[in-house]
C-alpha cells in the first residue's frame, strides 16, 4: 500500500521527471544542431583545402612547363650559334623558376598535409554527430518509457491512497493528505489567515515522519540522536543528546514545515545563494517561483506576490531571546530577498512573548530591511516536544 508521503514524492518525481526529460530533448536538439554546424565547418574547411591542392598543384604543372621549355631553349642554344648575352640571360630565368618550382612543391606538400587533417577533421566530426544523435535517441525513448512508467505508478498510487482514505476516514492520513493535498483558492489571493493556518495546522510529529520519509538524510539524523540517546549512560548525558537535537534540528524542521506548506501554492527551493557587491554572501532559506495563486503576506512593501510572482523566506525557530538576538542578522539576510517580488521572516510564535516595545522595534527594524517578521510557526517548545518523541520514541510514534 503506498502511503501519503510516498503519493506526494512521486507526484514530485513525476512531475521533476517530465521536465528534466523536456530540458533533455531541448539539450539533445541544441547539442545536435551545434555538432551539425561543426560538421558543417568541418566540410567547408574541408572543401578549401582541396581547393588550395588544385590551386598549388596547377602552379606546379605550370611551373614544371616553364622549367622543361627554358630548358629546351638553352639546350638549342649551346647546339646552335652561341649567343652568351641570351645564354646567362636563360640560364639566370631557368634558375628562378627552379627555385620557384621547389617551392610550390613544398607549398603543394603542405596543402596535402593540410588536407588530409582537414578530411579527418571532417570524418570525426561526422562520426561524431552520429554517435551522439544514436545515443541520444537511446536515451531519449528510455527516458520516454521510464517516465510513461513513473504516470502510471503514480496513477495507481493515488487510486490505491484515495481508496484506503475513503475505507478509512477517521484515520490520521485522511487528515494528513487533506493538508499535503491542499490547494490556494481559486480566483483568489491566499491571504495571511490562510498562510498561518496552514503553517500552525501542520501535526509537527507527522510532519517529522513525513520528511524521514522523503529525505533519507533527515531520517538518519533523527535516528542517530535516538541511538545516542539509548547509549546514553546517565541522565545527564541524555539530556545533552536532546539539548543538541533542539539546538541543531529544530530550525530544520521549522524549514521543512514551512516548505511543505507553500508546496502546493508554488516550486519551493532551498538554500538559494546570494552575494553582494563587497564580496560577502548569503543563503536564502526558503525561495517559492512560479506561484499558482496570487499571495499577500500583510501590509507594507513588499508584502504582495502575483500569480506567477516569487518570494524569499528565512526561517527562524526558537524562544523569544534568541529572535531578538538574531536581529542584526536576519536584517543582513534580507539583503538575498531583494530580486523576489516579497519577503519575509517567517518566526515562531515566540515572537509574542517579547515585550511590547521590543517586538515593535524588531518588526520595524526588518520591516525596514524589506522581510517583515511573521510569527506563523507554533512555539518552540511545542518543536521540541515533537523532536523529542521522534527521538525517544521513534519517529512517527508517541509514548507506549
Amino acid at each position: 500500500m503506498e502511503t501519503v508521503t510516498s503519493v506526494e514524492n512521486m507526484e514530485e518525481v513525476a512531475s521533476a521527471f517530465s521536465s528534466g526529460a523536456e530540458n533533455a530533448a531541448e539539450s539533445v536538439r541544441e547539442t545536435g544542431a551545434s555538432l551539425g554546424g561543426l560538421s558543417e565547418a568541418a566540410d567547408a574547411a574541408l572543401a578549401d583545402a582541396e581547393r588550395a591542392v588544385e590551386e598549388a598543384r596547377a602552379e606546379v604543372v605550370r611551373l614544371e612547363s616553364l622549367v622543361s621549355s627554358l630548358e629546351s631553349q638553352i639546350s638549342s642554344q649551346d647546339n646552335g650559334e652561341k649567343d652568351s648575352g641570351g645564354n646567362d640571360s636563360a640560364a639566370a630565368e631557368l634558375a628562378s623558376a627552379q627555385a620557384d618550382l621547389g617551392e610550390a612543391k613544398e607549398t603543394l606538400r603542405d596543402c596535402e598535409d593540410r588536407r588530409e587533417k582537414a578530411a579527418e577533421t571532417a570524418r570525426r566530426a561526422t562520426a561524431l554527430r552520429e554517435r551522439f544523435l544514436d545515443a541520444s535517441r537511446a536515451s531519449l525513448k528510455r527516458m520516454e518509457d521510464l517516465g510513461t512508467l513513473c504516470a502510471s505508478r503514480v496513477r495507481h498510487a493515488c487510486e490505491a491512497l484515495e481508496k484506503y482514505i475513503a475505507e478509512h476516514p477517521g484515520h490520521a492520513a485522511a487528515g494528513f493528505a487533506g493538508w499535503i493535498r491542499w490547494t490556494p483558492p481559486a480566483n483568489a489571493p491566499v491571504t495571511p489567515d490562510a498562510l498561518a493556518a496552514r503553517i500552525k495546522g501542520a501535526n509537527l510529529r507527522e510532519s517529522i515522519a513525513y520528511e524521514a520519509e522523503r529525505d533519507p538524510r533527515f531520517r538518519s539524523k533523527i535516528e542517530d540522536y535516538g541511538r545516542r540517546w539509548e547509549s546514553a549512560a546517565t541522565l545527564s548525558e541524555k539530556t545533552a543528546v536532546i539539548r543538541q537535537a533542539r539546538r541543531n534540528a529544530s530550525g530544520e524542521l521549522a524549514e521543512r514545515v514551512v516548505a511543505a506548506a507553500f508546496r502546493p501554492i508554488g516550486d519551493v527551493s532551498t538554500q538559494n545563494r546570494t552575494v553582494f557587491d563587497d564580496g560577502r554572501y548569503t543563503k536564502t532559506d526558503l525561495v517559492v517561483r512560479n506561484l499558482r495563486a496570487p499571495v499577500i503576506l500583510g501590509r507594507g512593501d513588499r508584502a504582495f506576490a502575483p500569480k506567477g510572482g516569487t518570494i524569499a523566506f528565512e526561517v527562524k525557530a526558537g524562544q523569544a531571546s534568541y529572535l531578538r538576538s538574531q536581529e542584526d542578522h536576519l536584517a543582513f539576510q534580507a539583503g538575498g530577498h531583494r530580486t523576489a517580488n516579497a519577503s519575509a521572516t517567517i518566526c515562531t510564535a515566540d515572537i509574542h512573548d517579547l515585550p511590547e516595545a521590543e517586538e515593535r522595534e524588531l518588526r520595524d527594524r526588518l520591516r525596514a530591511a524589506g522581510s517583515p517578521i511573521l510569527g506563523m510557526l507554533p512555539r518552540k517548545r511545542d518543536i521540541d516536544r515533537a523532536l523529542y518523541e521522534a527521538i525517544v520514541y521513534g519517529i512517527g510514534k508517541t509514548r507506549p
